[in-house]
């Protein structure tokens, strides 16, 4: 995992896919049991979103490279 800061002073963490799956297991059990978090249940759903946007980008390359 990598931390960038941009030029606006925010801060991004960029990670290898696999790295994204091992994030959303441990949120998703950390939910599990504690299911009052919101915090966790906000990181969960933002990684698993991200993690679905990269998987449908992955896809269309896959269709646009094979056709």
């Amino acid at each position: 995992m990598q931390f960038i800061i941009t030029p606006g002073g925010d801060e991004v963490a960029v990670i290898r896919p696999e790295e994204v799956l091992v994030v959303e297991g441990a949120l998703s059990l950390y939910v599990t049991k504690h299911p009052d978090s919101n915090i966790a249940i906000r990181v969960l759903r933002e990684v698993s979103s991200a993690n679905e946007s990269r998987a449908e980008r992955m896809e269309a390359e896959v269709e646009r490279t094979c056709a």
